[in-house]
């Protein structure tokens, strides 16, 4: 008889061409995982009739679920800052069954220019230039002379040193100089700027964007065999936590909802696993409303909500799954300031709405960047830090139109 091992198991994972048509898996797909489980998720059909006796009779099992959670480094694999997708990190697969699509960006780039708050006069801005930047580089401008075009004068300011613009005049569709890598942003308006007018854009190299979407979304197989007991999952949607601690690596923890398949025996497989480091979580640039806030700890809850699609047609009562909602949330815990330095209370207060961002690593190849351009804070109280006073603030990502609530770059 067989004696089992906790810490022989392999996952693997594989995107489905047709939903709930199991995919097949190759010593390519192994992804590195730590706390591998598999469970069955069965609904058991209780017949509960009186009559003689108070003993419970048989129960029948009806739709059998199937579920994985398993957690993973947030690292890249060396070589996604190519921006093509054949040289996609395995973990973007799991993105991409969490409601997450991939776009190649084999070039630098910039975001769409992002309103701060809500204008009442609203201003369109065009990208252009030949951008030459191999870095992320972020950019804040700000009317800081109301009026006409014109009359009005915008300041940019950056978290990156020497990118700022000093103030000068703004005119319609006539395009302006941002930074030093080549970026210009033509704004088109009428009427009059107002003073504290704010807008945001990125200018990033090249690599790989996931953005969130709300429909044709793709799901995976996945396949965990624990020291010979082969368990496959097709149809597989998901959600994710991401936890990034000052100092150590960056981890995500996963949890995965498919079609139920019987278990079977199966030989060990032998993956050949990406082998790029996980990088520290250290020089993160983490900024949330342009404040360079110390924090010890980042964490991230993609909260999708996976129901079960009911079918009287189907084997097992159902035909599978499917993401129905989300809800991302995340949270800081930042040194705590004086209200002058920096209002967490009154921004809390006031519902506003800010730009975040933050990367895990800092080397070409092996980065990823988390940015929300419209983040606002759902809680704050105090706690203590060894002796520090810090906030426990929590973050909501919201959506600035549609599908744009959180970006993650692997660059």
């Amino acid at each position: 008889m067989a004696v089992l091992l906790t810490r022989r198991a392999v996952l693997q994972a594989a995107m489905e061409s047709v939903y709930n048509d199991p995919a097949s898996v190759t010593t390519a797909d192994g992804i590195l995982v730590s706390d591998p489980m598999y469970t069955a998720d069965p609904s058991l059909l209780e017949r509960d009739f009186t009559r003689d006796t108070l003993s419970q009779q048989s129960h029948i099992v009806g739709r059998m679920l199937a579920k994985m959670d398993f957690t993973t480094e947030l690292r890249g694999n060396g070589k996604q800052d190519s921006g093509a997708l054949i040289d996609a990190p395995i973990i973007t697969r799991l993105f991409r069954a969490c409601g997450y699509s991939i776009t190649s960006k084999n070039a630098a780039w910039a975001t769409q220019v992002f309103e701060d708050g809500s204008h009442e006069n609203q201003v369109s801005w065009a990208a252009g230039g030949t951008l030459t930047n191999t870095e992320a580089i972020k950019y804040t401008i700000t009317v800081t002379t109301g009026g006409a075009s014109g009359t009005a004068q915008i300041t940019v300011t950056s978290d990156t040193a020497g990118e700022g613009v000093a103030a000068n005049m703004i005119t319609t569709a006539t395009s302006e100089s941002i930074g030093t890598w080549g970026l210009t942003l033509t704004p088109t308006f009428t009427g009059t700027l107002v003073t504290g007018q704010r807008w945001h854009v990125w200018l990033m190299p090249s690599g790989l964007l996931m953005k969130p979407v709300s429909s044709s979304m793709e799901s995976l197989t996945l396949v965990m065999n624990k020291d010979g007991v082969k368990h496959v999952m097709p149809g597989a949607f998901g959600t994710f936590e991401i936890t990034a601690t000052a100092g150590e690596y960056a981890s995500i923890k996963w949890t995965f909802t498919g079609t139920y398949q019987a278990s079977t025996d199966a030989a060990l497989p032998s993956p050949v696993y990406e082998r790029t480091l996980p990088s520290q979580v250290e020089s993160a640039r983490l900024f949330i409303d342009d404040f360079a806030a110390i924090v010890e700890k980042f964490s991230f809850n993609q909260n999708n909500d996976v129901q079960v699609r009911p079918d009287v047609n189907s084997e097992q009562g159902y035909i599978g799954t499917r993401i129905v909602s989300r809800k991302p949330e995340g949270g800081i815990d930042p040194e705590a300031t004086l209200v002058a330095d920096y209002d967490f209370w009154g921004k809390l207060r006031n519902a506003t709405r800010m730009p975040f961002q933050m990367r895990v690593g800092t080397e070409t190849g092996n980065t990823i960047w988390v940015i929300g351009p419209s983040t606002q804070y759902t809680r704050m109280t105090y706690q203590d830090r060894q002796g520090l006073l810090t906030y426990d603030a929590g973050l909501k990502f919201a959506g600035y139109q549609a599908d744009d609530e959180v970006m993650f770059f692997f660059a």
